[in-house]
């Protein structure tokens, strides 16, 4: 077995997941950077801009969901990140016939796992946290 040639597939694929990596997470600060120039009622209907503190809670969560995944060997599909009109900040993924929301506060985030359109039997509401980050991408990845 020739180990300089498997060293170096190895290193080579590390690079690309570091490449990979670093341009999805341009992408989410690209995004956030949007996020931090609105203004209250920046949809015309009276909705805040999300503060400082939930902006960077959301950047947090959202790059530790990024190495989690990164580090767990799995593809990452960017999220469509926004706000809602209270400002908290949202992430949403679309999987085929699956979808993950995800709703961050200043302090606190909540996640929607949504299967179908039946709300009490194709809907699960729980809160988000890096306990949970792998369960629900294998989720919405594998089924």
């Amino acid at each position: 077995m020739n180990f300089e040639k498997f060293e170096s597939v190895e290193y080579k694929d590390k690079f690309h997941k570091e490449i990979i990596r670093d341009t999805e997470r341009q992408k989410i600060l690209e995004r956030f950077e949007l996020l931090a120039q609105r203004e209250d009622n920046w949809d015309g209907y009276g909705s805040k801009k999300p503060t400082q503190l939930t902006l960077e809670h959301a950047k947090l969560l959202i790059e530790e969901l990024l190495d989690s995944i990164n580090s767990a060997g799995y593809f990452w599909i960017t999220p469509y990140i926004s706000s809602d009109e209270d400002g908290n900040v949202t992430a949403e993924w679309y999987e085929v016939e699956r979808q993950l929301h995800v709703q961050i506060g200043e302090d606190e985030a909540e996640y929607i796992q949504v299967w179908g359109t039946n709300i009490d039997t194709e809907m699960h509401v729980d809160f988000f946290n890096r306990n949970n980050y792998l369960t629900l991408w294998e989720w919405l990845i594998d089924g």
